[in-house]
Order: structure tokens, then C-alpha cells, then sequence
């Protein structure tokens, strides 16, 4: 068995994409799940949305569970832009396992995301100058990769595959090409806690044998109705899209911006909402639930009490409809959505393109879930509006 530690869902989700590609029987939990069948356990934690303490206890807490399954490898998911509390956690993982060195490789160039000189790049530009500099929680101000992990180097240490590895240190390769990332991959001995993003993983099957389907993604879908898009991020191209619906008069409905001014919300507030929503996906068949960035442009909230207010509503629609396909993006966004909903067991089904995966619920054979990091596309055969 494989194990993963995810330290969001939609990072959760995306390994277990990729899992079905490599023909691996992919199950995502919320707690570890000693009984497990699956050859891809993948535990998600939702830590990225926890303070650096709750995010170091609980990642310390699951690999250790993780390890007592004795699984052939182990690998913390990382956001591949370093947010979220990597550092702590990393060294969480490192006390787990009893390891003196680490090696986070986050870049995946097939997204256009390199690492070179210590300096990480977003298809060849400095990450702070694109919209992670505008990240609600985790806002990039650096390129310079010990910046961004609030390091010194006397921590960590920034490398290509090719130099020797030092006996203790956190390390993070540099990467700008799959082969530097396969580089990597076989450049490893039993004694280094592994993280990363996607890529780095997926060179790490490839390392042990594992083979991957001639198809990588699913290239048909036949999405039941009615569904529920929840939009909730900030990159300046989702918003562009679900703008693009509402201006042609699409099934939308904004959150009321009155629901952010008030200082205790009522459950007839929140209601009001939830009926709009109903409404909505009782006249077209679907809907979709965003933030209007304009109408909030003036109005100081922060993440968690957006994500809280979405996930009430959420609860409430469906206590008023049956949804057979609910998609979602941002991992701290569906972690809030299926606390509520009781949600914590998770089986993949198809991956729709690269980070864009398909699961049902365990229990609930009618439902399927859809997940994407909120910097990823949604592809035609999911977003249509026309």
C-alpha cells in the first residue's frame, strides 16, 4: 500500500487522480482507516486551513497512524506554490518517521511551475509578480523559495539532484524539467521523508514500476442532473468565467453581501440564500454559487467566515434537493462543505484532466463530487454554461 498525508482536498484528490491512472484501487479519508483495501490511501487533513500548531499536531498524529499499516511508500502532499504551513509540517513528518532529512519537491513543470537558481517560476515569470501574490491566506511576497518557506538557509537547502545530499536538512530540488523531477525520484535512499506536489509523486511511481494507462483522463463524462457549482476563488480567471455566466444571465447567485456585514448571521438569513439557490437549480437543472468580488471589494472578512457562510448554505440546499453532482473548488472550501454535510470517505472514480477528479461518497451511490484546485481549468465536459 501507498499512503499520502494532504494537507488539503483538492490536493487529496488530485493524487488520487493520478492514482487511477497508474491502476491504483484510491481511497481518500479524513482520519486513517486501519481497515483499508485500497492500494492509495490518501488521508487528507484539511491543515492548511488550521493554525501552524493544530497543523503540526494533526500531521504529526496521521503519519504516525499511517505508519503502524507499514505502507511500501509514505509522501506528504504539498501545495505546489508552498502555501499552507510547509515547513512545520514537514518537520512533523520528519519527527514521525525518525528522519534527519527531508526533501520537498513542489515544481511540476507540465503545470508550467519551476524551480531554478532559488528562485520558483510561474511559466518562466517570478511567482510573486501572478495572482498567488493576491492569495486570501497564504499571499506569496517572494520568489526566493527559503522566503517563501519563512526559512534561513541554514534550514533549508535549495539543490539540483546532481549535488550530494547533506546528512540532515530539509532540501528542495530544483526542478525545470520532467527529467529533472525523474532525476530525483532515483536519486533517493530509505532514510529521507519525501513531499511534494503531483509531479514529484507521479515520478515516484514511475521509479517503483508502476505504469500508467495509455489514457491518462477520461475523456467522456455523463453528468447527472441537477448539480451545484461552488465557486469560491480568487484567481482573477475563475472569476472571469463565472462572470462571463452571469453576464449572459446564467443560473448565479452571489453571496449577499449583507451576510458579511453583520456580526451574528441568523439561520433565516442564510436560509433566504439557500432558497434563492434552490430556486435557481429548480429552474435550469444547475446552478452556480460564488462570491461577486465586486460587491465585497469594501468589506473586511476573512477566509474561514466565507467558507462557514457557504457551507451553511450548502447544508441547507440540500436539505431541500437532491443534487446528483455537487463540483467544487479550493480544498479549505470543500473541507468546510463536508464537515457540514458529514462527508469523510471518498472513492475516485475519473480524473476529468489533471487535478480534476470525480469521486463518489461512501454511502451515497447517487452523489458525485468533483474537485479542483481553484488555480486549474475546468474542462469543457464539466463548465457548460452556453
Amino acid at each position: 500500500m501507498i499512503a499520502v498525508v494532504a494537507d488539503d482536498l483538492t490536493g487529496a484528490a488530485e493524487l488520487g487522480g493520478i492514482g487511477l491512472r497508474y491502476n491504483l484501487k484510491v481511497e481518500i479519508c479524513t482520519q486513517v482507516n486501519a481497515q483499508t483495501k485500497a492500494d492509495l490511501l490518501i488521508i487528507s487533513t484539511d491543515s492548511r486551513s488550521k493554525n501552524k500548531e493544530a497543523a503540526e499536531k494533526v500531521t504529526e498524529k496521521v503519519f504516525r497512524e499511517l505508519l503502524l499499516l507499514k505502507p511500501e511508500l509514505i509522501y506528504k502532499k504539498m501545495d505546489s506554490v508552498l502555501r499552507g504551513h510547509v515547513l512545520p509540517e514537514i518537520q512533523a513528518q520528519m519527527r514521525a518517521m525518525n528522519f534527519q532529512r527531508a526533501l520537498l519537491v513542489p515544481a511540476n513543470p507540465a503545470l508550467g511551475r519551476t524551480i531554478t537558481n532559488g528562485i520558483y517560476y510561474l511559466h518562466g515569470v517570478p511567482i510573486q509578480e501572478t495572482s498567488f501574490s493576491q492569495d486570501p491566506e497564504f499571499p506569496l511576497t517572494s520568489s526566493r523559495v527559503v522566503n517563501i518557506l519563512q526559512s534561513g538557509d541554514e534550514v533549508v537547502q535549495v539543490q539540483s539532484y546532481n549535488q550530494p545530499l547533506p546528512e540532515a536538512r530539509i532540501l528542495v530540488g530544483e526542478v525545470s524539467s520532467a527529467d529533472d523531477l525523474k532525476g530525483w525520484a532515483q536519486s533517493l535512499d530509505t532514510e529521507t521523508a519525501l513531499a511534494g506536489a503531483s509531479g514529484f509523486f507521479t515520478a515516484l511511481l514511475e521509479s517503483k514500476g508502476y505504469l500508467a494507462t495509455e489514457t491518462t483522463v477520461s475523456s467522456t463524462l455523463n453528468p447527472g442532473k441537477p448539480a451545484l457549482f461552488v465557486c469560491g476563488s480568487t484567481f482573477a480567471k475563475s472569476r472571469a468565467l463565472v462572470k462571463a455566466v452571469h453576464v449572459s444571465g446564467g443560473p448565479i447567485s452571489y453571496l449577499p453581501p449583507e451576510l458579511l456585514l453583520e456580526p451574528n448571521i441568523s439561520e433565516a438569513q442564510v436560509k433566504l440564500w439557500a432558497d434563492e439557490i434552490v430556486f435557481l437549480i429548480q429552474t435550469n437543472n444547475q446552478a452556480i454559487l460564488a462570491i461577486d468580488p465586486d460587491s465585497t471589494v469594501n468589506i473586511s472578512v476573512n477566509a474561514v467566515t466565507l467558507r462557514d457562510i457557504m457551507a451553511q448554505a450548502i447544508q441547507k440546499v440540500f436539505k431541500q434537493i437532491g443534487l446528483t453532482e455537487l463540483y467544487l473548488e479550493g480544498g479549505s472550501t470543500a473541507a468546510a462543505i463536508f464537515e457540514r454535510l458529514g462527508f469523510n470517505q471518498f472513492y475516485p472514480q475519473q480524473e476529468l484532466a489533471p487535478g480534476v477528479i470525480r469521486m463518489q461518497v461512501a454511502g451515497l451511490p447517487n452523489l458525485h463530487l468533483t474537485l479542483k484546485p481553484g488555480s486549474y481549468d475546468w474542462p469543457p465536459t464539466v463548465w457548460n454554461f452556453n
